[in-house]
């Protein structure tokens, strides 16, 4: 895990007549950035003395953490809306966490789990909770910032733990590009980053207000379009992974310009929603 590869987008770069590279984090161990987390996760739950972890997520941070958990003998509760899908669940269930089904959304499951946490006293990996996450992104932002001088550096983002992680890890080897915070405030294909809810706060505030970034909501349709473009560059990537790439017609760019998205997850992990968008 880390050290994902970061390659030039030549098809994208020669439709938008730019310098465009993805950061793929893909290829991790269950198909997301989110394991560059939980490694931290755990690894400070055991030296903390903690017997379990517990978040709420909408997918891939639960079949994240619940395998890390697994593999570290650790306990754990995941939360998650009664609205997952069924491969997302299925995905879940493969590491036996003990899964809570919350009545609601996604905030509904925030609350719920940041509750039940702190009375079983599990250590909590939620968002706006856990440095460890921030500090797992990090590792993506100093990969780039080692190989690329970016002009911008375009991350999918929803509570902003991703998009604050890899501007930390860029700042710390000395690289401050323009932060895109790619969202997808209303959507029906990409729930990872569905509604926009920055339950990161302080940090990712302060990450878009340091990298003189700029937000950018993205629709299905221009996710749907950059996804058949990813797959033309040979990479199979989940729609709310694609929304760093959709929102590059949204940027007035020069054509010296050096662009890196990041690519946060798999397609692989759910076939049946793939092939429908397709």
């Amino acid at each position: 895990m880390g050290r994902t590869p970061l390659v030039k987008l030549e098809k994208l770069s020669e439709f938008y007549r730019l310098n465009i590279y993805g950061k793929v984090e893909a290829v991790n161990p269950t198909g997301s950035h989110k394991d560059r987390e939980s490694r931290e996760v755990i690894a400070e739950a055991v030296n903390k003395g903690f017997s379990g972890v517990g978040c709420a997520s909408t997918g891939n941070a639960a079949i994240s953490v619940s395998a890390y958990a697994y593999m570290a003998g650790l306990g754990c509760d995941i939360y998650v809306s009664k609205t997952i899908s069924p491969e997302k669940m299925a995905l879940i269930e493969m590491f036996k966490p003990r899964i809570h089904v919350v009545d609601g959304g996604y905030h509904e499951a925030i609350d719920v789990s940041n509750r039940e946490i702190e009375e079983k006293r599990l250590y909590n990996a939620n968002p706006g909770s856990c440095e460890a996450k921030l500090r797992g992104n990090a590792g993506i932002g100093r990969e780039i910032a080692r190989e690329l001088f970016p002009t911008y550096v375009v991350c999918p983002t929803n509570n902003g733990t991703h998009f604050a992680g890899v501007w930390m890890g860029l700042v710390e080897v000395g690289k401050r590009p323009v932060m895109v915070a790619a969202t997808a405030k209303n959507t029906e294909i990409a729930d990872s980053i569905s509604g926009f809810h920055q339950l990161e706060g302080k940090a990712f505030q302060n990450a878009l207000k340091e990298s003189k970034g700029i937000v950018v909501d993205v629709s299905d349709s221009e996710i749907v379009q950059a996804l058949r473009m990813l797959y033309k560059d040979g990479i199979v990537a989940e729609p709310s992974a694609a929304a760093s790439v959709a929102a590059i017609q949204h940027l007035n760019c020069d054509r010296d310009d050096v662009l890196c998205c990041t690519i946060t997850g798999s397609g692989m992990k759910f076939p049946k929603l793939i092939g429908k968008i397709l």
